[in-house]
């Protein structure tokens, strides 16, 4: 409302001055013809001033003041720049307001604009699952959407009849669906707009500088972000150039199970937590899922565990003091496979980790263990022991009840990432902390920042040298 006033204000007093500066002009142009019209009389008078000892005024009166000429121009001159560009900026402010309304949610009073960057598959793609929540979110304005594959011909001539489809339903809705970055429409003036990037990680520092560019103010990265800590750092210092805010979607930092464990730790003397990850994939899958997160098991379906190891046990490169492998086949296996689309004679493999587990103590003595399985199946827990290794608690995630509702659910629409229902509530959770702190000005509690994500990147590319350090290709 104030910037509404502000801007009236401002184009009604360019009107003002410009209207005087007429008024005045105006005077001039009277005067001069009355010159005319009186010069024999003025020509005696001229004759009678050159006697006299003090020269003639050159100049004129204005509102009882005498100025003169030359000081009179200059001040026209600036008057007009002023007049004119005061009204320039009117004008640039009204189109913004005045323009085609983008979202699927535009004229909703407190509401963000999001838009999402790397889609992917319906169903498939992990910025899709947040594009689905964000349509169900009362908070948020998605305006539109940035697929960099399937939105471009030149890369996807042959986009998928569920994505054609897709992007149909979302422009009936308003939405914007573009290749690029830079075709987007100009972003609201009034508001703030948010971007969550979710493409792949070797491509999201990219995709992050374009949004800066863009106009974005804050900006959700799925983790880990980018694909080397170096790249990321680089990334951090552009956003805080350019006064951006990131957050990271480290979704166990909010999750139900995790947080309990932390709470029996705290009370728990010289407790040690085992974290244990599993998904879902079959044997078979193993390959497409190598190819589509090739930085690696611990960049990224370990790295959440590695976020909360950063963030609640201070545990980082420069304070581990023993990092432990289990090197049995049954917790840890790397694997080399055939690359997906290669042929022979010119195969390409593929080498990754299907399962990991480590323990690491740290030089002030503390104790945590990291358990990751891609084909363990969608239970996930916290284990907390005691200093003599006796379990004291262990908190599921899904619950038995809950799992079995996912299981319903993925019976029912089998096409689905499993995961995605899994941790549906953590995900939808970290969105709301986000879009709730952007419009009361505030730090979300509890998500990650980019600075806990460089650590654990550190973590990530540590950790990755000591598994191929003890581990051989099976």
């Amino acid at each position: 409302m104030m910037q509404s006033k502000s801007l009236s204000f401002r184009y009604y007093l360019s009107l003002v001055l410009l209207s005087l500066l007429v008024a005045v002009c105006d005077g001039f142009g009277g005067k001069n013809k009355k010159k005319e019209k009186e010069a024999a009389a003025l020509a005696a008078e001229e004759a009678a001033a050159k006697e006299a000892v003090e020269e003639p005024f050159d100049g004129h009166v204005i509102f009882g003041m005498e100025i003169s000429t030359k000081t009179l121009a200059t001040s026209l001159t600036l008057a007009i720049l002023v007049a004119l560009f005061l009204l320039a900026e009117s004008a640039i402010e009204k189109s913004s307001k005045s323009g085609k309304k983008v979202g699927h949610n535009p004229d909703a009073e407190g509401t963000v604009d999001v838009i999402i960057v790397g889609c992917g598959l319906p169903k498939k793609g992990m910025g899709w699952y947040h594009l689905i929540q964000l349509l169900d979110m009362p908070t948020a304005n998605l305006r539109a959407v940035v697929e960099p594959f399937f939105m471009n011909p030149d890369l996807c001539k042959d986009p998928p009849k569920s994505w054609i489809k897709f992007v149909q339903e979302l422009q009936a809705k308003g939405v914007e669906c573009v290749a690029s970055v830079d075709d987007l429409s100009p972003f609201d003036a009034t508001k703030k707009t948010a971007a969550l990037v979710a493409g792949r990680t070797h491509d999201n520092p990219k995709l992050f500088s374009q949004c800066i560019a863009k106009g974005c103010n804050v900006i959700y990265l799925e983790k880990p972000g980018a694909p080397s800590v170096a790249a990321l750092e680089e990334m951090k210092a552009e956003a805080v150039k350019e006064g951006v805010k990131v957050y990271i979607g480290y979704n166990k930092n909010v999750t139900p199970y995790v947080q309990n464990a932390l709470k029996v730790a705290e009370t728990t003397p010289n407790a040690h937590v085992f974290f244990c990850h599993n998904n879902s994939y079959k044997q078979k899958d193993l390959p497409e899922v190598f190819t589509r997160n090739s930085e690696g098991m611990l960049k990224n379906m370990a790295i959440h565990e590695l976020a909360l190891l950063v963030t609640f046990f201070d545990v980082k490169v420069d304070t581990i003091d023993k990092f432990k492998v289990n090197t049995s086949k049954l917790f840890s296996e790397k694997l080399s496979i055939w690359k997906p689309g290669t042929n022979l004679p010119n195969p390409e493999y593929l080498t990754d980790f299907s399962r990991v587990a480590f323990k690491i103590t740290t030089k002030a003595g503390r104790n945590v263990s990291v358990m990751a399985d891609r084909c363990g199946g969608n239970v996930s827990f916290a284990v907390v022991k005691d200093e003599h290794g006796k379990e004291v608690q262990k908190f599921e995630f899904p619950t038995e009840e809950a799992a079995k509702e996912i299981e319903k659910k993925v019976a029912a629409d089998p096409d689905i990432m499993p995961y995605f229902l899994v941790q549906s509530d953590d995900y939808l959770e970290l969105k709301n902390r986000v879009i709730d702190a952007i419009l009361a000005d505030k730090e979300p509690k509890g998500i990650a920042t980019i600075d806990v994500a460089i650590e654990a990147l550190k973590l990530a590319e540590y950790g990755t040298e000591e598994l191929n350090k003890a581990l051989s290709v099976e």
